[in-house]
């Protein structure tokens, strides 16, 4: 199983291929793999900000640019190791393609980054993004209609893609004290959608600690469709917190069925996870992987509040520890902490 983030993204940049073959009018197998180095640079960028030859975190036309100037040079160097496998002629047109695909790369991105609203405004749109450019225009010649209805299709397969919805599981929302741009998340059983007879059912089930790997799978798609969803609307992406436990983690190692479904750039930079001490303490090999890491700590049965959270600190692991719980009196203790290499979080009073 894949992170949906990953498969919507790889869904885009073969798009974006069929694109730039369309565009540039030839379609080799080389032409696809060069487009194909370029559109993910590109995914990178835009939807990621990840960028792999300058030193910025913010994308911008102009950073796009240099970052597919660095592809460009990487796709040149690279090829060179097959200047004696190949004729002279195969060797200087490969090298050609690469040096004049940026740029139809770069006209097909803002196909990409134009804000469509409505399937309805599509030619209108690409009408106007056309006439704004003599190289786009001399690119799609007479061919608007076929690119229009291209995108359109796109379109309606991201929509598709986007408008799933499981109604039986939703995510719970958890708020931290003085801390309102960081959240806990959890899955867990709608109620609300369910008939009388079958809640105590399923609630039952759900509490069945056999099926932890099951609902962390269904956790993870669904908060990858929920952080994609607000990253193409554009919405603001807090910090969320998300607890894993034995089985996930075992053996020195998350499961390999749920770290594919954690790995990728969104989730890195948004989500953080959390683990209780105790499990860290019995698997600490799996928490070298380059995630954020914070601490889940009960502390209402720890007699010296003040060690034991030194000693979380001084494994040097976690940027959050996360206070399950603790006794009444030491809560402004927990609040009123302050290390910059350390935040702890304190769950709102219910």
């Amino acid at each position: 199983m894949e992170n949906l983030i990953n498969v919507f993204m790889n869904y885009k940049v073969d798009r974006l291929v069929e694109y730039g073959v369309f565009l540039f009018n030839q379609d080799l197998p080389f032409i696809r793999e060069v487009l194909q180095h370029y559109f993910q640079t590109y995914v990178d960028n835009y939807y990621y900000q990840v960028f792999h030859t300058i030193d910025d975190d913010h994308f911008t036309e102009k950073n796009l640019k240099l970052e597919f100037t660095g592809a460009k040079e990487e796709m040149l160097d690279d090829y060179r190791e097959y200047e004696l496998q190949v004729s002279n002629e195969e060797y200087s047109t490969n090298q050609g393609y690469i040096r004049d695909l940026e740029k139809v790369a770069l006209l097909v991105c803002k196909i990409d980054m134009l804000d469509w609203k409505e399937k309805a405004q599509i030619p209108e749109e690409l009408e106007k993004y056309i006439q704004s450019s003599e190289e786009f225009r001399e690119l799609v010649d007479n061919r608007q209609n076929k690119l229009a209805s291209m995108i359109r299709e796109t379109m309606s397969n991201c929509e598709k893609f986007l408008s799933f919805e499981d109604n039986y599981y939703v995510i719970s929302e958890r708020k931290f004290e003085q801390n309102k741009d960081i959240s806990m998340l959890e899955l867990v059983p709608n109620i609300k959608v369910l008939e009388v007879y079958k809640k105590g059912m399923i609630t039952k089930i759900y509490q069945d600690d056999r099926l932890d790997p099951k609902k962390m799978e269904c956790f993870l798609q669904k908060l990858a469709l929920f952080l994609l969803k607000k990253l193409l609307a554009k919405e603001k992406i807090n910090t969320y917190m998300i607890q894993v436990d034995s089985p996930i983690i075992s053996r020195g190692r998350f499961s390999p069925k749920i770290y594919p479904l954690m790995d990728n750039p969104l989730f890195r930079k948004y989500v953080v996870v959390g683990v209780p001490y105790n499990t860290y303490l019995a698997q600490k090999a799996a928490f070298a992987d380059d995630f954020v890491f914070a601490c889940f700590q009960d502390f209402s049965h720890i007699n010296d509040i003040y060690q034991k959270v030194i000693n979380i600190y001084q494994e040097g692991v976690f940027e959050y520890l996360i206070v399950t719980d603790c006794r009444y009196r030491d809560r402004e203790f927990f609040l009123n902490y302050d290390n910059s290499s350390l935040k702890v979080l304190v769950f709102e009073e219910e």
